[in-house]
């Protein structure tokens, strides 16, 4: 009974990892950060759960459904982590050209003042 609800937060898990990385990649950042809470739950209570339940005591079938659900889990979490790291070079290039171009604007504005 507990091996079927290891592998239901397994399930969980890989869905609301899977649900992030949809939204990160569709850009839908609100989104992402609502799923952050029940990730941030399901991942406690994995901890907790696996620290009572023997991996080598389930079901092969069981034990072969969590590695698979744990390997999509981790490539969707570096999928993630890596759209994450590039929107985030994007934003600080956008930033650091928005405000040279300020920058360049109170130079003029400054120039034209004093002619």
């Amino acid at each position: 009974m507990q091996g079927n609800k290891l592998l239901e937060q397994y399930e969980q898990l890989n869905y609301v990892v899977e649900q992030m990385l949809i939204n990160a990649h569709d850009e839908h950042w609100e989104s992402l950060v609502s799923w952050q809470e029940k990730y941030q739950q399901l991942s406690e209570n994995l901890i907790i759960t696996g620290d009572f339940i023997r991996m080598d005591t389930l079901p092969k079938q069981h034990r072969d459904i969590i590695q698979m659900y744990i390997k999509n889990i981790l490539s969707y979490q570096q999928q993630l982590t890596q759209l994450i790291i590039t929107r985030h070079a994007q934003l600080r290039k956008m930033i650091g050209e928005h405000v040279d171009y300020q920058n360049k604007i109170d130079n003029y504005q400054e120039m034209a003042r004093l002619m």
